[in-house]
């Protein structure tokens, strides 16, 4: 039976409302540690639902741990990182959310880290009492045939389509020669190799995998993409390069080509068509005879083993008043356009990536667009408004802050136009700087984070208090931490969101006066600027130069999102005034967290991320408030 209807996205909001954060910072640090791990995670979770239902049951240690059986004994990876992610939770919010979900949670992270999908992950399982090792056993296998292969999905609740969908998730990852070698010498007994390989792919495994070696040696799924989550795998398929037996048969076997071939061809020439259907197999299989509602089961406290105690029982009967009304969904939510324009986030990195190898200073105009736009009126969209005077409508883009040097404007045309496309009249304006702002910061390698969305486009721009609100070079540090506080923004949030500058250029208009006529009398420079690093930017800037030359801002590496920035105001390197008094005001509060940033990236990344949603809620539009705009450089 299933229990999927009871699930809510939403059901964590309030009890413990930073989880998808969470899980989604340790996903990114397991990536960078080991970029094998995205794979290896949704492998755990398509291992845990076929068994049990999703219910954490593979996560389990013991005698009957499905860990031991055949096809994950010494070949399913990342319970240590699930077991990170659970520590991590339990301190934030402990006994609430079940070791189930935070499965599904990293299955869901791991293939958007890795350039796929998003999609939105019902919630609110609980953890099974017990694993079942007999049915791990009987897993779906790379030797079975196709119709054994399908009628184990059948058994579970989904259908052929879904078979060749989620088989796309062999698209990134590795397999042990165990699992392949019988393609190679001697298939099904004959002699000779399986002849729906390719002759050069045949070649190159024989080497990794000779005759009599080491079964435990691994080659890539995908030899095209072997770490991206793309459609590469089925145009593997059509020219006999799957892997796996089970994979080519989607294509070369006999029974596929009234059953699978049509599907397989279909995603290999749309990956949005593969993407739309692999999040639709995803959700499917996330319903799979779940444990909800404290029924049965628990919201276990260390995923390797069950306890169902006193404190489990608080948690489900938590779960269950979160579960039947007693939560109120906030307005702004990350899977927001989930059913209505699910590929938002798809579209515009593709697009965001595409225009940002041409010009590589786009990412860091792209995030200065969102923090403009923020900042006056509130994250309406205002920002990317033409002056028209007819409709009362006084352009940003004339504000001194901006004129002439935003950017950016036409990537994000680009991105609304497709997007209009795909679902007219449904996405913000306001909402695709939050994306974009994301995803830039991700591209320079950043850090990423969950983008609440549901944002509405103002109807109106104001070019005054663009010029009162945004900050300026020039301003104090009190007049910088007035500005921010007027958005509920504190003292870390402006020292975290300075650090916006570890990438991107500035026009020598901003930075003149301090390096050749600080004191306007008598032409002498900023004391804090550091000597050497003085004569580079007065060579830069000459006086009587151009205004519109370019900057680096973090002269250490201009086009990174990295820590560098803070390091440069330790050695009095800032390139803005106001980026250098962060750290040379004495006894400022900033000056700490400028050196704590300074010496922990990750510490930076993570309060940056924070920053960043707290800045995206700013004084936002949502319901019926303002409007949704067909042209983001117009009012409707």
């Amino acid at each position: 039976m299933r229990a999927k209807a009871q699930l809510n996205p939403n059901i964590y909001a309030k009890s413990c409302p930073y989880l998808v954060l969470i899980v989604r910072r340790q996903v990114m640090n397991a990536l960078k540690a080991d970029t094998r791990m995205a794979a290896s995670l949704i492998r755990l979770h398509f291992h845990d639902c076929f068994v049990n239902g999703c219910d954490a049951s593979v996560l389990l240690d013991g005698d009957d741990s499905e860990k031991l059986a055949i096809p994950n004994l010494n070949s399913a990876r990342g319970f240590e990182v699930i077991d990170t992610i659970k520590a991590d939770v339990e301190y934030a919010c402990p006994g609430v959310v079940s070791c189930a979900d935070i499965l599904t949670l990293a299955a869901r992270d791991s293939v958007v880290l890795s350039g796929g999908p998003q999609w939105r992950v019902a919630l609110g399982r609980t953890d099974g009492l017990v694993a079942n090792q007999s049915s791990a056993n009987n897993l779906p296998s790379p030797f079975e045939p196709l119709d054994a292969i399908t009628a184990k999905f059948v058994a579970v609740g989904l259908n052929v389509a879904d078979v060749v969908a989620l088989s796309g998730a062999h698209t990134f990852g590795q397999a042990k020669c165990d699992v392949f070698s019988n393609r190679l010498f001697n298939f099904d007994g004959a002699g000779s190799p399986d002849a729906t390989l390719e002759t050069t792919l045949l070649s190159d495994l024989r080497t990794v995998c000779p005759a009599g070696g080491s079964g435990n040696q691994t080659a890539p799924l995908d030899r095209n993409s072997t770490y991206a989550f793309d459609n590469n795998y089925f145009k593997n398929l059509l020219e006999g390069k799957g892997l796996l037996s089970s994979d080519q048969i989607l294509f070369s076997s006999d029974l596929a080509v009234n059953t699978t071939k049509r599907l397989v061809e279909a995603y290999s020439r749309s990956q949005y068509l593969f993407f739309r259907d692999f999040t639709r197999s995803m959700i499917k299989m996330g319903g799979i005879t779940n444990l909800v509602n404290g029924s049965s089961g628990e919201v276990r406290k260390n995923c390797r083993r069950p306890k169902m105690g006193l404190s489990n029982t608080i948690a489900l009967l938590l779960i269950s008043n979160l579960m039947f009304g007693v939560l109120g969904n906030a307005q702004l939510t990350s899977d927001f356009y989930s059913t209505t324009c699910p590929n938002v986030t798809v579209i515009a990195r593709g697009l965001l990536e595409q225009a940002s190898r041409s010009d590589v200073r786009l990412t860091a105009q792209v995030m200065r667009l969102h923090f403009h736009d923020c900042f006056v009126n509130g994250c309406d969209g205002s920002v990317l408004l033409d002056a028209a005077l007819a409709d009362g409508v006084e352009g940003e883009k004339e504000a001194f802050q901006n004129a002439g040097s935003l950017g950016g404007f036409e990537v994000i045309d680009e991105i609304k136009t497709a997007l209009e496309n795909v679902c007219p009249g449904v996405v913000s304006c306001a909402d695709i700087l939050a994306i974009t702002a994301e995803i830039s910061v991700s591209l320079a390698g950043g850090p990423s984070w969950d983008v609440l969305l549901g944002r509405r486009d103002g109807r109106t721009a104001n070019r005054d208090d663009a010029v009162a609100a945004l900050p300026l070079g020039p301003d104090s540090l009190d007049i910088l931490t007035t500005k921010f506080s007027e958005h509920n923004l504190d003292t870390t949030d402006l020292v975290a969101l300075s650090g916006a500058h570890t990438f991107g250029r500035v026009q020598c208009a901003a930075i003149t006066n301090r390096v050749n006529n600080f004191d306007g009398i008598n032409g002498q420079s900023d004391p804090s600027v550091e000597p050497a690093f003085l004569q580079t930017l007065r060579r830069q800037c000459p006086r009587g130069g151009s205004p519109t030359a370019l900057v680096n801002l973090d002269p250490t590496s201009p086009d990174s999102f990295d820590n560098d920035y803070f390091k440069n105001l330790q050695n009095n390197r800032g390139v803005l005034e106001s980026d250098q008094i962060l750290f040379s005001s004495r006894g400022a509060p900033t000056v700490p967290l400028v050196n704590r940033f300074a010496e922990n990236q990750s510490e930076f990344f993570r309060i940056f991320a924070r920053s960043m949603i707290k800045m995206g809620n700013v004084k936002t539009l949502t319901g019926t408030e303002g409007e949704i705009r067909r042209d983001c450089r117009r009012v409707n």
